[in-house]
């Protein structure tokens, strides 16, 4: 039984009850609006490595479509193991002295398997005579002269 003393206390009581209940009911109707209205709830995914672009690839392809086959090789019977693209200057030398080109199509030449791996054993070497004149003329332009004439310098077919 309620005193009459009581009831005011009882009805304060349940009216910071009632108050503290839909505080609460609003905090929680506001949370599952904005679940809504998040414009961007999650983060971008990350481009994987594998996924990424590869410089290096879109080079060999326009290296080899540009020179349509060995430029070694006069007749395409002496050729074996596919088609490489050849970087002219090495890729360590191109990153450190000039990174700008690392992945310019003049900076390279199509040569076949055989070539390729007879160039880099020195058991024939690529000539400078059988580099394209544009290749030459711009890595001449880059600063590279003296290492073409003392690494393909010595004409290997005469």
């Amino acid at each position: 039984m309620i005193h009459e003393w009581e009831a005011p206390l009882a009805r304060a009581g349940d009216s910071e009850q009632r108050y503290r209940e839909d505080e609460e009911y609003a905090a929680l109707d506001h949370r599952r609006e904005m679940a809504f209205h998040n414009a961007d709830p999650k983060p971008a995914p990350r481009v994987k490595r594998r996924n990424a672009p590869r410089p290096d690839k879109l080079w060999r392809e326009r290296v080899l479509e540009r020179d349509q086959g060995c430029r070694v090789h006069a007749n395409p019977a002496d050729c074996s193991d596919g088609w490489q693209a050849h970087h002219v200057v090495p890729q360590q030398v191109l990153r450190r002295e000039r990174p700008g080109i690392l992945w310019d199509v003049s900076a390279g030449i199509g040569v076949c398997g055989l070539a390729h791996r007879q160039h880099h054993a020195r058991t024939r070497p690529i000539a400078l005579s059988e580099i394209p004149p544009s290749v030459v003329a711009f890595l001449r332009s880059h600063g590279f002269a003296d290492y073409l004439d003392r690494h393909y310098g010595v004409d290997w077919l005469a």
